[in-house]
This record gives structure tokens, C-alpha cells and sequence, in this order.
């Protein structure tokens, strides 16, 4: 798989407001496992200060000193990442010199601006780094045979790009998309709020663990052959991935909803149950139905105005948790997600929500 299609948006992330959720306890031990073992040494690299620390008058020898520090990455962020060799306008298909965008690109007092905001920002990771080791360990607890990451690079796209894998040992963070739901431009990039709302620090490591999800095992929920029930729990089977990796996240955070938001999903299980079920949607085969209960918004359509977006997802995500309860430990990660489809599971669960 090339790294170009491992890429996530930053739009599958989720925001916090107010008090988050209290971590697990009681009948949630099960996901606290001993990873003190697990060796992890990741390399933090500030692409975005080596970038933006380019002198521009000697640019071939600056350039020579990114590519051996970043190798072929560099070249890609300028390429594929920024399409600075393609014109801006789309009906325009002649191909433009990447250095001649890039030394735009630098010069820009906006672009300026949102580096000094970054700086500010984060003018160091050691947040982040503590919290994707942590969760990088129990990656390595769960898949000893998979690729483990050694390399985090930190840039900024003009807020195009969250966080995705570049190859299957290093990650990408768009630090620029982590300023917050009230840093001021977003708004002016056209942005929905339910989106805004979510740009924020918290999620850098949730949606680090989907891209190594996303990468790993490629699952995508979407499928014009499968019936609804069968994308919902492909969708659970991501959300249970997550929770393994983070034990201590609040189920909120891994959805990507408020407090408020879970506790409506949590205290209207056998309601959508039943919405799902009385409309004769768990067994119909649409992909714009799919969409509908998996994708993120500002609500689910056709839903109560309060209810979050995604309850399909949330859903398939009980399901998946009351199979993997049911199997009484006899079922590893590993085998969810790469040896039971999701007709196996949605059989063996028994899922009725009281």
C-alpha cells in the first residue's frame, strides 16, 4: 500500500467540551494490560521549523540538507503532499516548478503568521511524544509482528492534512490543524463549526492510533455490497481497535463526541436499536444509508436534532464489545480484526440493548 492512501482526515477526529468523561473503571479493567515491556523509541522531528528555517537564498544547498535529514519526504511534501507542482487553478494542467510554490509558499506574511502560531503553540512535543508512546506500546502488545513506528515528522499543510502515515514506521502530524476551536483563520478557510470544534491538542493521539489502523488493516466500512449492520460493526471493529490502544480514553474522546453526546447515545441504546430495526435498515444495501449512519456531521440525519453524529458507528461498537465479552477471552485483537467478518460477529454477539 503507498503511503498516499494511508493519509486520514483530520475531520475524523472529535472534540471535548467541558469535563471529559471519567476514564474507565470497574467492568472496564480488562482493557488495562501490562505493556511496562514493550521498548519504544520514537524520533520527533519538527519538519515544520526545519522547513521554515530554509534560507532562501542558497536554496539548492538548503534543500540538500532537508533531503538527507528527511529523505525522499521532503520531495513529497512539496509534490504530493502540497501539490506545489500543480497550478492553483484546476482548469490550468501545466505543471508548475514545486521551488518556485514553495519560496511562495515561505514568503507568505499568512503562512508567516500560522507558523508563529504553531510555534507558540507547541514550541515543544513532549506531551505528545509521552502520550503516542504510550499508546505505541500497546501496539506493539497487541501486533509484536507489524511494523512499529521509530519516526514522527511535524509539518504544516495550510490546514489541508491532520495526521497519517507516511510509510509504516513514521507518522505525520499537521501541527496546523491542532490550534484549537477558536484560533481565528478557521473560520476563514470555511470550516463547518461541528468540525472547528474539534481541532484541538486532545486529539492528536486518537487520531494517530487510526492512522495506524487505517494502514495496518485497511478497513473500510463502506461497501455498495454490504447491508447496513455489516458496515456499522466494520466500523465498531475501528472503534474497539482504539480503545485497546488507549485503555485510559474516555469513550467520548474515541468517538469524537461531548460528554453530552455519549451520554445520549448510551442512554438511547435500545432506541436507535429499535429506530434501525422498525425502518428495515440493518439489512438494506445502500451505501448513501451507510454514509448516513457513519459519517461525521453536526447530528445523524433523520435522527432527534440531539443525537451526535455517527450513532451507526457507536453502535457497531457495543456490538463489537458484547462479542468480544462473549468469547471470554478467547478471542485476540488480532483475530477480530483480521479473522471475523462482521456477519460471524453480529451472530455470535446476541446484541439486544435493554
Amino acid at each position: 500500500m503507498t503511503w498516499m492512501n494511508k493519509f486520514i482526515s483530520v475531520f475524523l477526529s472529535a472534540v471535548l467540551i467541558g469535563v471529559l468523561l471519567p476514564a474507565c473503571t470497574g467492568t472496564n479493567d480488562w482493557k488495562k494490560v501490562d505493556v511496562s515491556k514493550e521498548k519504544v523509541n520514537i524520533t520527533v522531528k519538527r519538519f515544520d521549523r526545519d522547513l521554515f528555517a530554509i534560507d532562501t537564498t542558497h536554496l539548492s544547498e538548503s534543500e540538500a540538507k532537508l533531503r538527507s535529514s528527511y529523505g525522499n519526504f521532503y520531495n513529497d511534501y512539496l509534490i504530493r503532499i502540497m501539490n506545489f507542482s500543480k497550478a492553483e487553478n484546476p482548469m490550468d494542467t501545466h505543471m508548475l516548478d514545486p521551488h518556485i510554490r514553495l519560496l511562495d509558499f515561505l514568503g507568505n506574511k499568512y503562512i508567516r503568521d500560522l507558523y508563529d502560531t504553531v510555534q507558540k503553540e507547541y514550541p515543544n512535543t513532549n506531551d505528545i511524544e509521552g502520550g503516542l508512546t504510550d499508546m505505541l506500546r500497546h501496539f506493539q502488545y497487541y501486533f509484536p509482528r507489524k511494523p512499529h513506528v521509530t519516526r514522527v515528522y511535524t509539518f504544516i499543510t495550510e490546514f489541508s492534512t491532520g495526521i497519517g502515515t507516511y510509510d509504516d514506521s513514521t507518522l505525520c502530524i499537521g501541527l496546523d490543524m491542532y490550534l484549537g476551536s477558536n484560533y481565528r483563520y478557521y473560520q476563514s478557510v470555511d470550516l463547518p463549526q461541528f468540525l472547528i470544534a474539534k481541532l484541538t491538542r486532545p486529539y492528536i493521539v486518537p487520531n494517530a492510533a487510526e492512522a495506524l489502523y487505517n494502514f495496518n488493516f485497511d478497513k473500510t466500512a463502506y461497501n455498495a455490497q454490504l447491508p447496513l449492520i455489516e458496515a456499522l460493526i466494520n466500523e465498531g471493529k475501528k472503534y474497539y481497535f482504539l480503545e485497546c490502544m488507549m485503555p485510559d480514553a474516555p469513550d467520548s474522546l474515541l468517538m469524537g463526541y461531548t460528554s453530552k453526546q455519549e451520554e445520549w447515545c448510551r442512554n438511547s441504546e435500545k432506541t436507535i436499536w429499535q429506530f434501525l430495526n422498525e425502518r428495515d435498515l440493518l439489512y438494506k444495501v445502500n451505501y448513501m444509508e451507510q454514509k448516513r449512519y457513519t459519517t461525521d456531521g453536526p447530528t445523524t440525519t433523520g435522527m432527534p436534532p440531539e443525537s451526535p453524529p455517527k450513532v451507526g458507528s457507536w453502535v457497531g461498537w457495543q456490538i463489537v464489545r458484547k462479542f468480544m465479552k462473549n468469547s471470554g477471552g478467547k478471542v485476540t485483537l488480532n483475530d477480530l480484526l483480521d479473522n471475523y467478518t462482521a456477519k460471524q460477529i453480529f451472530a455470535a454477539s446476541n446484541y439486544k440493548p435493554k
